[in-house]
């Protein structure tokens, strides 16, 4: 008796339709009696969003290994995700092509109960993501002063829909500090200095190598400084 062999593909619930040329590739290239069951599973919960396409072969898996190596070595396969994990999701097993492109469509139905990303949003903008203006104003700043000079500055720029760079907001834990600050000089189109004593103070370090950096870049760009 020939073993079984599942396997589950996660894949991105607001962008189903690309899925449709994968899940036709198995159909066609591997025979009822070996791809025993090609199916989709997917949770509708709006807070968990997930939708996995599953594979189960009856035979040996080296076939449809190097299929898929050859095809689609991108594919992200789920670990530890077992059959019974899946009942209690919305599935449907595939037969054809046609029910596969009437089951991946951009509008809601039987298996996704909500529409594709793009379709929702082309239909309702309100419910598109809040977009992130880049950062076109680089502040260079020694820590001390950021209480009573800088961060008013910035709120002030921000009121005023301008796009700043600040490294309370663009440094995160374990990031790369040297990285954060070169991008955050290349990207920007004007330089603000707070020019205080505390800003040509030896011990603070950075507002120096950062004044340094950016005149750098003006010298061979359109940057301005202030």
């Amino acid at each position: 008796m020939e073993n079984n062999y599942m396997y589950l593909f996660e894949c991105e619930y607001g962008s189903r339709i690309k899925e449709r040329e994968f899940v036709k590739g198995v159909l066609n290239n591997f025979d009822k009696d070996y791809a025993t069951m090609v199916g989709a599973v997917v949770n509708n919960n709006p807070y968990c969003l997930e939708f996995s396409i599953i594979v189960n072969l009856q035979g040996n898996p080296v076939i449809f290994e190097k299929w898929l190596r050859e095809n689609y070595p991108e594919k992200m396969r789920r670990h530890n995700v077992f059959l019974e994990n899946t009942f209690s999701f919305n599935m449907l097993t595939f037969i054809d092509e046609a029910m596969v492109d009437s089951a991946f469509c951009d509008e809601s139905g039987f298996l996704f109960h909500w529409p594709e990303r793009e379709y929702l949003e082309s239909k309702h903008p309100q419910y598109k993501s809040m977009k992130k203006n880049e950062s076109k104003v680089f502040i260079s700043h020694s820590s001390k002063d950021k209480e009573f000079i800088v961060n008013p500055l910035n709120a002030y720029l921000q009121a005023e829909s301008i796009g700043t760079w600040l490294d309370s907001y663009e440094i995160d834990y374990g990031d790369s500090i040297y990285i954060k600050v070169n991008e955050g000089i290349e990207n920007a189109n004007v330089g603000i200095f707070i020019l205080t004593d505390n800003f040509f103070d030896s011990s603070s370090g950075w507002p120096i190598n950062e004044f340094s950096s950016f005149f750098m870049e003006m010298m061979k760009s359109k940057k301005r400084s202030l």
